[in-house]
């Protein structure tokens, strides 16, 4: 135990030491690297913790969906249902569009009054 290197550390602990402008500046620099290093353990270690809890979060929420599969079939169909009235409302907007330019070529330019409020003068397809 005579021999052990953290006695002279706190024998030197102690004592003033006189100011010195390099020493004070390495001392700041290293103070910040460690922060940086510190901050950087916190959030591995934090990213490991959530990695952890999203892996059980999704496992319970499959769980709960092979449970209550019965729940999620109606809101699927209606979503089907929603999305192809979209597209047959574009299609018949598209179709509207078509015959609008393909009427419109004839008359010198001029649109008529059914017409403008739907392009508004610029196609937009």
């Amino acid at each position: 135990m005579v021999v052990d290197a953290t006695f002279d550390f706190e024998k030197r602990r102690n004592r003033p030491v006189k100011y010195d402008r390099d020493l004070v500046g390495k001392t700041v620099q290293a103070m910040q690297k460690i922060r940086t290093i510190q901050s950087r353990r916190e959030e591995v270690f934090y990213q490991t913790r959530m990695r952890e809890a999203k892996m059980k979060e999704k496992a319970a929420l499959q769980v709960e969906v092979k449970e209550n599969v019965e729940l999620l079939a109606p809101a699927a169909a209606s979503r089907e249902k929603a999305l192809l009235n979209v597209r047959e409302k574009v299609k018949e907007r598209q179709a509207v569009r078509a015959a609008a330019k393909a009427g419109g070529k004839g008359k010198g330019g001029q649109r008529g009054g059914s017409g403008e409020g739907e392009g508004g003068g610029m196609d937009v397809s």
